[in-house]
This record gives C-alpha cells, structure tokens and sequence, in this order.
C-alpha cells in the first residue's frame, strides 16, 4: 500500500521514527524492553495489529509522566484474547486496548480486566459506556456498504433513443439487500467472516435482518449467504485486500479517449476487473482522503446509510497487572484530547468522545448514520457459532454443483 500512497507512507514513517524511543516492538513477549531502563516506570500495553496507537500522543504521555510504554501486539483480536487467558497467573501486560464489541461481555464475565473510573470522563457517544466501568470506550467505526457513485450513472440519451442494456447500470444500492439482488451479481466484494474481523461485522448485520433462528418466512441468513455466492459476490480474505486491492473506490475515473464528445459509461469492464460495491465503514471516504496530497474537492466514493452496524473499541486494565495504577494513568490519558483526535486510522475509526473536532478530512467527507447497536453480550455468546455456519454454507458452495444462471430482469428508466 505505500507504493500507491506515499504521502501517507512517508508520514507513517515519520511517526515510527519519533515514536521508535518509546515503543519496543518485540516477537517475543519478554518482562521490558532493550530501551527500557530496569529502575524506570514502564506500562506494557497488549493491542493487535489492526488497532492504531496515535504515536504523538504516547510519547507526550510519556514525556509528562516519565512513564515509558511497551508495546506488544499480536496480529489478531482473538490472539489478544487468547495470550490474556493464557497469562492470566502473571499478566503480560498492565493495559489491554483494542477489544471490540464482540469480545467485550466475554473479557468482562471472565474478569480478564479489573474495573477502573478514569479521573476526568469526556461525554462519550451514545451507547458505547459499559456499565461499572468494566472497561473503558476508546473509538468506534459505523460499518456499512461503500460504493462507487460513477458506476451507478445511467448515460444520458437522446429522448428517441433506446438505451443501451449493455452499459444500463444496476439501481444504487440502498442497503445489504443489494448484496444478494441478481441485479447486482458479480459487482461486490465483501471480506469473508471466515478469516476477517470487518466480514464478522457484516455477519451480525446479516443476523440482525435475516436471524437464523425466527419464526417468520423471511429467509434466515445461511440462505441469503448462499443467494449471494450465486450472485458471484466475491469474498476477500481480508478487510484490506477487499478495499485497497478489489474495490473500485477512490481510484481515479478510467481514462477516457480524447476524440469522443461523450464519456464512456462507467462499467465493469472499464474499470479494470475492479468492482464497484464492498464493506466498509462511513469513515473509509475520509480515509481515501488522506491519502491525498491535499484536501480533494471530491471523491468518487460514497457510503450506504442504511444498515449499519457500530463496532465500539475499548481499553482496560489487565486484571492482576504489575503497573496497575499507571495503567489506569495510562487510560486517563487515553481518554484525553490529544490521543482521542488521533484515533483515525486506515478503518475511519472515530474517537468515543462525542465533543472531539473532527479531522478536516472527516468534516468534509464523513458520514453520519443512525446504526444498529448489537447487544455484547448477545452476539459475544453466538459470534464465532455463526462464524462457523459462514464457513460451512461457503465450503458447501464451493464443493457443490455449479449453481443456475442468474434470471435477471432489467426495469427501463
């Protein structure tokens, strides 16, 4: 990614090197750092890769308390989970941040974290407090559907003229039911839930509106599931490789030949094997923003409003911890302005304080919505059995007959 990004690759080394007197990245869990003096005050902090640790303002933390920080991250939130079970006789960590709201009743019932009241709370976003302050709201991302506005356009013509069906595009998508319309079929991308954290989102937005288990005659998700595969909805193994490397979003329009007076229609084959709708979050517009060497005046990139699902992201202190007080200084600090305004990262995650001003890219490219807010401990007690449904309905169509062709009727504007 820092080949097609350089600004941003260039600002993210800048970040490493400052932040590199701090923070020891070790492969290995050890008792401190090289760096770290034996005699000095250090707070150990357990994250996973996909959570992002505003450099800038861990060092300032730093430099006011004297307090220096270790950082280890494992590469998954289920690895997270997992080293805190297997350490908890002696804590590998004082402070663990990154827990999101799938995991978040199970590290709270299994008493992984200890409860702490930070000194000075910021008014935070609707629902995202927990109750006796188990743990500690540090962001949150509203994930929905992305599209590309362009691909969407239907051409203009002549009002005696036919159009064409070859280039009629599909209806904007308007929510997840789009994700198995055979007007649709072979447009999307979406991370699998099987081996991506974001698919795993998409799936309990899939269970909120097509519950496995119901009553009713509306078809149970593992169906949709296997409606979509026939629909050819591409599954990516990860978040990443969905956006950055199949989605057609924030890529720069196909270029066009100069002797035509009329743009070409935006279609598939125009966009060079890339596909114009995947999963994402309400923030990932801001994000291409930032990609940019200056504010764009326009991206061609927009977000589904409906059918939504807000994530929250939280800290803690780990139970039992050696540095238990500084790590509760720690999540003070974590709460403060400073760390909040750098929460964003490449997910368009937004800091949990509600009274936090927006990064300039957010203010002009951000997306509000009004989500849905699954139950933690609903989908903490039944995430990885539907996890293994997913798989299972995916094996089954891949082992089983080739599905029938699509019937798809094209409605005239």
């Amino acid at each position: 990614m820092a080949s097609r990004f350089p600004e941003r690759a260039r600002r993210r080394a800048r970040h490493a090197r400052a932040f590199a007197a701090a923070v020891c990245a070790v492969a290995a869990l050890a008792a401190a750092c090289a760096e770290t003096g034996q005699g000095s005050a250090a707070v150990r902090i357990l994250t996973h890769r996909d959570f992002h640790l505003p450099a800038d303002a861990l060092e300032a933390f730093t430099a006011e308390t004297g307090i220096e920080i270790v950082v280890f991250r494992e590469d998954t939130p289920d690895d997270v989970i997992d080293l805190l079970e297997r350490s908890r006789a002696h804590p590998v960590a004082d402070v663990v941040v990154g827990v999101d709201t799938l995991d978040l009743q199970h590290v709270i019932d299994t008493g992984l974290t200890e409860p702490y009241v930070p000194l000075t709370p910021g008014p935070l976003v609707e629902d995202l407090a927990v109750g006796d302050h188990a743990m500690t709201p540090i962001s949150y991302i509203d994930a929905c559907l992305n599209y590309l506005p362009s691909f969407y356009v239907v051409p203009e013509r002549r009002i005696d003229e036919l159009p064409d069906a070859e280039f009629l595009p599909p209806p904007v998508p308007g929510g997840l039911a789009a994700l198995w319309d055979p007007a649709h079929g072979g447009t999307v991308v979406i991370p699998d839930a099987a081996t991506s954290r974001m698919g795993v989102y998409l799936l309990v937005a899939l269970e909120r509106l097509h519950p496995e288990r119901n009553d009713d005659e509306a078809m149970p998700w593992p169906q949709v599931l296997d409606q979509m595969l026939r629909w050819n909805v591409e599954l990516a193994p990860s978040w990443e490789i969905a956006t950055f490397e199949r989605f057609a979003g924030g890529e720069p329009p196909p270029e066009r030949p100069i002797s035509q007076d009329e743009p070409d229609p935006v279609t598939l084959q125009s966009l060079r094997g890339r596909l114009p709708m995947t999963w994402g979050t309400t923030g990932l517009p801001s994000v291409y923003a930032e990609y940019q060497p200056g504010l764009p005046p326009s991206l061609d990139i927009a977000v589904v409003t409906d059918d939504c699902v807000r994530i929250g992201f939280y800290a803690g202190v780990v139970a039992g911890a050696q540095n238990a007080s500084l790590g509760g200084r720690l999540i003070d600090a974590m709460g403060e302005p400073l760390f909040q305004f750098g929460i964003s990262d490449r997910f368009g995650s937004r800091p949990a304080r509600s009274d936090i001003v927006s990064t300039p890219e957010w203010n002009e490219f951000g997306v509000a919505v009004h989500p849905y807010r699954p139950d933690p401990a609903y989908v903490g007690a039944h995430w990885k059995e539907w996890q293994l449904t997913w798989s299972q309905v995916v094996r089954n169509f891949e082992t089983g007959p080739p599905p029938p062709e699509p019937e798809v009727t094209v409605t005239l504007p």
